[in-house]
């Protein structure tokens, strides 16, 4: 994720996310798994559903696309990543922190470090490869006729002491206890929940070098190189 890692492995499948986090699958087909996905690329992501009152499947850019934007090929910027530091004050970002806010459940995430002027990959998860759910925001761009387009950016934080020889970033790392705060499903201040993730529940291992095209694919991408 630019900001921490280029990329990510949601290989989840339906049923799991279901049954994770109670949600309604609102996506028009199901995705092919995948395990190295890149920014432009469609993701699934939890949201709450205000008006039904429900937690949903949706399937959304990465990339968020302001909805002051006149078209998706015009922009000139869209970011992957949100600073948990300017993510509430920020005029890109502040409108979907106050009121869209996602969770992304993935296998692991990618991080690269930099030794000797080479950039070394690894994947990033939890040691008993339980999925991560990170901290997104998202955004609804609607086009003169009316089409939509969901986007959005994952949140990131200061690295874990573990993490920080890799990278001085990583993603905002959200356990269960926190998701409905962080969906919005009930009333209260979310900027208490971008804080680090605790030292301890996340590990990291280094991979090949396959993972830095984002036409590799395949659960061989995890191996430990």
């Amino acid at each position: 994720m630019r900001d921490a890692g280029i990329g990510f492995s949601p290989a989840l499948p339906t049923e799991l996310l279901e049954r994770t986090f109670g949600a309604i699958d609102m996506r028009l087909e199901t995705p092919a798994p995948t395990w190295n996905v890149a920014p432009t690329a469609s993701v699934t992501a939890v949201a709450w559903d205000r008006e039904r009152k429900r937690r949903v499947l949706a399937p959304m850019t990465w990339g968020l696309l302001a909805a002051w934007e006149k078209h998706p090929d015009a922009a000139k910027v869209r970011p992957i990543n949100a600073r948990c530091e300017t993510v509430a004050t920020s005029r890109m970002f502040a409108p979907a922190f106050r009121q869209r806010r996602c969770l992304v459940a993935v296998d692991t995430w990618y991080e690269w470090a930099r030794a000797s002027g080479q950039k070394i990959p690894h994947a990033v998860g939890r040691g008993d490869r339980s999925p991560v759910v990170l901290g997104g925001i998202w955004e609804c761009w609607r086009s003169p006729i009316g089409d939509r387009t969901l986007t959005l950016a994952i949140v990131t934080t200061p690295a874990m002491a573990e993490l920080a020889t890799i990278h001085d970033r990583m993603p905002l790392v959200l356990d269960e206890p926190d998701w409905g705060a962080w969906l919005g499903e009930i009333e209260g201040d979310a900027a208490p929940l971008l804080r680090p993730t605790p030292s301890g529940s996340i590990t990291a291992w280094r991979v090949g070098r396959a993972v830095g095209n984002p036409r590799s694919d395949g659960a061989h991408l995890l191996a430990a190189a």
